[in-house]
């Protein structure tokens, strides 16, 4: 307590009941910080929303030409299988990259006043979850006509994928995040990082074509498992099997219980 009879929110050691519950009570600044974030990121652009369909058009642009006319890639509807995991890929790669620095660069509002800290690296998962939903509603529809792939019943599990493949990210970045608070090289290597993992998955080759003794290795991949069962769900209409459902449940427990706990010790 202070000499005023006030409370001194910034010395208050957090805990995990007081950072899940302060993620609720916060809640209106956890939306607030996702609305500022969508309008800097337009504001006085004439375009607006259209540039963020640029970068993963450019994406797919390139590696349609490179395995498609150059590599002479045989899949059928590659474009679409593409698509799935480019799109898939860039919400990670893109919150990954940005959370990394969340509380770090917002210091002098964390030692300021308390708040769960969680809610930084958070609102930098939600706001490239927006984008990507935004993006997903504009390219899948299209391709799925195109590519004659009406939605099918496995199609339901979709929710339910990116609820875990963003509850992943939200723990990987919660991680990041505190990290990178205490060691700042950890930006960099998340760069690195980022480039290695695109090609350990599953995203311009399909997973069947890998020879067994790798195939083993990368279905182990942090996101090998939600881009295969976006490509399952989609691209081949099936239900994901057991092991990806376990792979995919697996990591976002473990990372987001992972993360939550760091918050709280660091």
């Amino acid at each position: 307590m202070t000499d005023e009879g006030l409370e001194d929110r910034a010395a208050i050691r957090p805990t995990l009941g007081r950072t899940l519950r302060g993620l609720f009570q916060y809640g209106h600044l956890l939306r607030n910080l996702v609305s500022k974030d969508l309008k800097l990121k337009y504001r006085g652009s004439a375009l607006g929303f259209v540039w963020s369909l640029a970068n993963p058009l450019l994406m797919i642009g390139v590696y349609t030409f490179a395995f498609t006319r150059i590599m002479q890639v045989q899949t059928p509807a590659f474009v679409f299988y593409l698509v799935l995991g480019i799109l898939a890929w860039t919400y990670f790669a893109n919150a990954i990259a940005m959370s990394s620095g969340s509380i770090v660069d917002s210091g002098g509002l964390v030692r300021s006043v308390w708040f769960p800290r969680a809610i930084l690296p958070f609102a930098t998962v939600l706001f490239n979850l927006a984008q990507y939903l935004l993006t997903v509603a504009v390219f899948l529809p299209i391709l799925m006509f195109m590519y004659d792939k009406p939605p099918a019943a496995p199609a339901l599990a979709y929710p339910l994928v990116l609820l875990l493949q963003t509850a992943f990210m939200a723990g990987l970045a919660l991680l990041l995040a505190v990290s990178t608070a205490f060691f700042r090289d950890v930006r960099h290597l998340v760069e690195v990082a980022l480039a290695v993992l695109f090609w350990a998955t599953p995203i311009v080759y399909e997973m069947s074509r890998v020879p067994e003794r790798f195939r083993a290795w990368l279905q182990f991949s942090p996101m090998a498992p939600y881009v295969t069962a976006y490509h399952d769900i989609f691209y081949y209409q099936r239900w994901p099997d057991a092991t990806v459902w376990a792979l995919a449940a697996g990591y976002a427990t473990v990372t987001l219980a992972a993360g939550l706990w760091l918050s709280i010790s660091g």
